[in-house]
């Protein structure tokens, strides 16, 4: 629901479908949108509604995260880690997630000797490690569907 604002979002999110729909139906912003955009967002929220409560919790941790960063991390993100997750075989994806996992909940000192330590980045590419490292820093991907869809 990229583009709308994030509030409006959280308020919609936290509906019963039910009040989902007559919000949709009585807010003027939406009503604005174009017919596609109006039935992309009414998509995404069902899917939304049918997602475990767990992996709800983990979206709006990602969604605090995207926040938090600033707008250069955020462009950074989207223009340069993202493409290049997105282009990496589903395999690959995996390591880095299993990876990450590992990662979480780690102090920053612990997290940076994991980074820093060979036998943790066995079996990995440079890039791949590069990656690892810029997903960790930027505290993203502890979560199943790393990283962020932004």
């Amino acid at each position: 629901m990229m583009g709308l604002p994030p509030k409006w979002i959280e308020r919609v999110q936290d509906m019963p479908p039910e009040q989902q729909e007559r919000f949709l139906r009585n807010n003027q912003q939406f009503q604005n949108l174009p017919a596609w955009r109006q039935q992309q967002i009414r998509q995404n929220l069902a899917k939304w509604n049918n997602l475990p409560p767990e992996q709800q919790d983990e979206i709006r941790k990602r969604e605090a995260i995207w926040e938090q960063m600033t707008p250069e991390q955020q462009d950074y993100v989207r223009n340069t880690l993202l493409p290049r997750w997105q282009q990496l075989p589903p395999e690959r994806r995996a390591v880095i997630q299993r990876h990450l996992r590992a990662l979480n909940g780690l102090s920053d000192a612990d997290r940076e000797a994991r980074l820093n330590n060979p036998n943790f980045l066995q079996g990995m590419s440079p890039d791949e490690q590069q990656m690892l490292r810029d997903l960790a820093h930027l505290r993203i991907g502890a979560g199943p569907d790393a990283p962020p869809q932004q």
